[in-house]
C-alpha cells in the first residue's frame, strides 16, 4: 500500500471559493459555474473570514487559494480580496482559465494591476478550450513568466490515451516546463455526469492505491460550509465526515481544531480512500461498494464511499473506534511528522496510549 510520505502539511493553504460565476459553462465543471450563476461570497464575510485564516493558531495556514467560479470575472473584486487577504500575511494563489489573456500585452496589464497575487493556476484542457481559445493560454504563460508568477497548469481528462488529451500536452509541452503540468481525470460528477453522453473511462476491479493530497486544505464556500477537500464530493447533499462545518454557525478555529482530530480525514490523507473500502469489505460491506472503479481517480473511489448512505454509517461509526482513532493518530505522528493528533489521543486515553 502507498502511504504518504511527501504529503502536503495540514492546513497549509485553505481554498476560498469566491463566485460561482464563470464566463463559459464546461461540460466537466463540477461547480456547475456557468454565467448564468449569480451566488458569491461577499466582501465583509471575505475579509472576516480571512481574518480568521490568518489568525488561526499563529500562522498556521500559510497560503489562501481563491477559486471559483472564474476568479477573474471580476477584477475589481479579486483585487480588494487578494489585497486583504496579502495584508494579513498570507500568501495568494488563483485558478483561472485565462479567457482574460486576450493578448500578452493585456495579460501583462492585468496582472501587474493584481500585485498580491503570488501563484497562479492555469486551467487548460479539452473542456476550456472548446470555449476558450489555447492562445489565451500562451499568453497567461507567458505573461506570468514575464512577471515572474509561479504558476502550474491543471488538465483534465477521462482517459489518458485521449487524442485530444495528448494533442494538447504536446502543446502545452512547448510553452511550459513538464514539471508545471498536472494531470487529473475527470470526475463524472455535476454537470460532468449530465454532459458526458460517451465516457471514456478505463475501470478497475480495485481503487487506486494512493494518498489523497487534495484533503490537507479544506475549502471554504460562499456559504460558509467548510468541506475537507473540493473534489465531487461537494455535489452531494447528504452528510458526510468530510464536511467539517458552518462558518455561520462556529467560528474557524473550532472548525479546524474538530478537523484535526477527524480520523477519516486523515486516514485519505495518509492511506487514501483503498485503505477503509479495504475495511468496508472486511466488514462485509461489499454489496455497498461499487463492483468496479475509475482508474487512476482517488476522488471517485472517495465518492463511492461518501455517497453510499451505508458506507457512511460505517465510516461514522469507526471513526468513534478507539483503536482505529490510535491507528491514524500514530500513523500521521510516523508518516507525516505531525503530532496534534497523537497529543489529542494521548489526552483522552490519559497518556497510556491505550
Amino acid at each position: 500500500m502507498k502511504i504518504a510520505n511527501m504529503q502536503i502539511p495540514f492546513l497549509n493553504t485553505i481554498g476560498l471559493i469566491i463566485t460561482y460565476k464563470c464566463q463559459v459553462a464546461c461540460p466537466h465543471c463540477i461547480l456547475n459555474a456557468g454565467p448564468h450563476r449569480t451566488e458569491e461570497i461577499s466582501l465583509l464575510n471575505s475579509y472576516n473570514w480571512i481574518k480568521q485564516i490568518s489568525g488561526y493558531r499563529k500562522g498556521t495556514v500559510k497560503m489562501l487559494s481563491l477559486t471559483g467560479g472564474e476568479p477573474f470575472y471580476d477584477l475589481d473584486r479579486l483585487e480588494k480580496i487578494s489585497a486583504f487577504a496579502k495584508k494579513e500575511g498570507l500568501l495568494v494563489s488563483v485558478v483561472t482559465n485565462a479567457f482574460w489573456a486576450d493578448t500578452s500585452e493585456n495579460a501583462e496589464k492585468i496582472l501587474q494591476s493584481l500585485s498580491s497575487i503570488d501563484a497562479i493556476a492555469i486551467s487548460s484542457d479539452y473542456y476550456h478550450q472548446s470555449s476558450i481559445p489555447f492562445s489565451r493560454v500562451v499568453n497567461a504563460i507567458q505573461a506570468v513568466k514575464k512577471e515572474n508568477i509561479p504558476y502550474y497548469i491543471n488538465v483534465c481528462t477521462e482517459n489518458a490515451q485521449d487524442l485530444h488529451y495528448k494533442n494538447l500536452l504536446e502543446e502545452l509541452h512547448k510553452v511550459a516546463e513538464k514539471d508545471y503540468i498536472n494531470s487529473i481525470i475527470t470526475f463524472p460528477y455535476g454537470r460532468a455526469a449530465e454532459k458526458s453522453s460517451s465516457p471514456k473511462y478505463k475501470r478497475s476491479k480495485t481503487p487506486p492505491v494512493s494518498c489523497c493530497i487534495s484533503s490537507s486544505g479544506p475549502v471554504i464556500f460562499p456559504d460558509g460550509k467548510v468541506i475537507g477537500c473540493i473534489g465531487p464530493l461537494i455535489t452531494l447533499k447528504s452528510s458526510h465526515p468530510l464536511i467539517l462545518g458552518n462558518l455561520n454557525d462556529d467560528p474557524l478555529n473550532i472548525i479546524l481544531d474538530n478537523a484535526e482530530s477527524n480520523p477519516i480525514l486523515h486516514a485519505l490523507r495518509i492511506y487514501g480512500p483503498q485503505k477503509l473500502i479495504s475495511m468496508a469489505n472486511e466488514a462485509g460491506l461489499q454489496d455497498s461498494l461499487p463492483e468496479s472503479y475509475i482508474e487512476g481517480s482517488i476522488c471517485s473511489a472517495c465518492y463511492s464511499m461518501m455517497s453510499n448512505p451505508t458506507i457512511v454509517n460505517y465510516l461514522s461509526e469507526i471513526a468513534k473506534d478507539p483503536a482505529f482513532i490510535r491507528l491514524i493518530s500514530y500513523a500521521r505522528l510516523q508518516y507525516l511528522g505531525e503530532m496534534r493528533m497523537a497529543e489529542w489521543y494521548e489526552s483522552l486515553s490519559g497518556g497510556t496510549g491505550n
